[in-house]
């Protein structure tokens, strides 16, 4: 028997609204998305021994394709369908989440004078978490129009959760001489900005 195609019209201008987005910031930066399409990153682990930090607002319009997908794909998760309201939970929450987290760790920065190392971590997150984008979008493309996948969400779920663990461990590798120097901060920041804020995000969302 073959799956109904989910129909819903918000749905639909969302994941082909993002496949259009995506191709204008192809044309308008294509520096930017060659280095979020690259699974290996050199370029960024390059600049990141460089204290190289560069913030585009093209950048922006990435984070809102990832935030937007990621809920599409939370929405699947939990409730087997697309459901508006479940969907703008998932958004409202997480877009809160990233924008608190983020300003959040401006402020420290400024009270420690440690502006340049943190925006630099905060501008290779930003590459690395960002570009799962395009891949949860191909995700949420396989989930709605191809047949019996709801046996796969939980598997593509754990894919993306795997992805950005490693491009956290990518990241603290790639900084590690400056973890090294700071390691005690380094696990209390850990802690108080990465792994509760995280904690209390999927005890909200899920």
């Amino acid at each position: 028997m073959i799956r109904d195609i989910v129909s819903n019209d918000l749905l639909t201008v969302i994941l082909f609204s993002s496949l259009l987005i995506i191709i204008i910031l192809k044309k308008i930066d294509y520096n930017s998305f060659s280095l979020y399409n690259s699974l290996i990153k050199r370029e960024l682990r390059n600049k990141l021994g460089k204290n190289y930090t560069s913030l585009k607002i093209s950048d922006i319009f990435y984070k809102i394709l990832f935030i937007s997908n990621l809920s599409i794909l939370l929405c699947f998760y939990e409730m087997k369908k697309f459901d508006d309201i479940i969907y703008l939970k998932f958004l409202k929450y997480i877009s809160l989440f990233f924008v608190i987290k983020f300003f959040t760790e401006i402020i420290i920065a400024q009270l420690f004078s440690i502006q340049k190392v943190v925006r630099n971590y905060l501008w290779s997150k930003l590459i690395y978490i960002n570009s799962l984008g395009f891949l949860i979008l191909i995700f949420n493309f396989f989930i709605v129009y191809a047949e019996n996948n709801n046996q796969f969400i939980p598997i593509l779920s754990t894919i993306i959760l795997l992805c950005f663990l490693i491009s956290y461990f990518v990241i603290f590798f790639s900084m590690k001489k400056v973890i090294i120097k700071n390691w005690f901060y380094f696990i209390l920041y850990l802690c108080t900005l990465e792994i509760i804020p995280y904690y209390y995000l999927i005890s909200k969302v899920l």
